[in-house]
């Protein structure tokens, strides 16, 4: 933790880092989630990944930017060596904060750490609960757990039994994996966790139009598709778009719809 020898060794072997290199995730980052360089990184205050590395003693003890500011509020001294000190001589870190964003680490979602590795050195698959296959279910089961997930329960055994089948094939998301196999940098983290990583919660597609849920990326679009309240649906009778949670009022109204004529043993059907 302490960044006297440690810069002036790097100042020797390495370039200054790039600009964007500069930047750290902007989120708290656990220490676990490091696969090198954790006792270097780790803010001796709050024991997470530095953030903003700064220094402001002679020995040049690096804290988080807050987490210095917030003890020089209960003391005007450094907390590691108890060097005098005050905000006034405090000084972001940025060769610091470069080397910490080069530091290899895992996704937040990833594997816990003492989890073990598999062949080879990759992390291994989370274990699945075992689940009762479909085929095996009765009807009613199959429809209860279908409705649980919000999906259609018409039809039969077969059907729904293969049904179940398909949505739960999803739910393990990529090829099988229940964690995040992402190994990156950390200053990466922002960009996989912002764009391309199947277990972080995003707001659903159909926000716009009024949906408050969060979920994992990886079943948003069957979210949007299959059980969203705010998802576009049509009329079966006349065919035009609705949210599914007023498609039933409508149907059951639609000027549309076909009824039968109310007279005994006549039989027609008429809109």
């Amino acid at each position: 933790r302490n960044w006297g020898g440690l810069l002036c060794a790097a100042l020797s072997t390495a370039a200054l880092p790039k600009p964007e290199d500069l930047e750290m995730a902007g989120i708290p980052i656990q220490t676990a989630w490091l696969e090198e360089g954790k006792d270097m990184a780790e803010c001796p205050v709050c024991l997470m990944v530095l953030e903003e590395p700064t220094v402001g003693c002679p020995e040049l003890h690096a804290l988080c930017k807050q987490c210095f500011v917030a003890e020089l509020h209960q003391r005007k001294q450094c907390p590691i060596c108890g060097h005098a000190t005050d905000e006034s001589r405090l000084q972001r870190c940025r060769l610091a904060e470069g080397l910490i964003g080069q530091l290899r680490m895992r996704c937040k979602h990833g594997p816990e750490e003492g989890a073990g590795r598999g062949e080879g050195g990759a992390p291994p698959r989370a274990k699945r609960a075992k689940l009762e296959p479909a085929q095996s279910m009765s009807v009613d089961d199959l429809r209860k757990e279908l409705g649980r997930r919000g999906l259609d329960t018409k039809g039969k055994k077969g059907e729904l039994a293969a049904r179940l089948e398909e949505h739960r094939r999803g739910d393990a998301g990529v090829d099988g994996e229940q964690t995040c196999s992402w190994r990156g940098r950390v200053c990466q983290l922002v960009e996989h966790l912002s764009e391309s990583c199947a277990f972080e919660p995003v707001k659903c597609p159909n926000a716009v139009a009024g949906c408050t849920e969060s979920v994992l990326r990886k079943d948003a679009a069957r979210h949007a598709s299959e059980t969203c309240a705010y998802r576009k649906n049509r009329c079966a009778h006349c065919s035009k778009p609705f949210e599914a949670q007023a498609l039933p009022g409508h149907e059951g109204s639609c000027p549309s719809a076909q009824i039968e004529c109310p007279n005994p043993g006549c039989g027609v059907t008429v809109a």
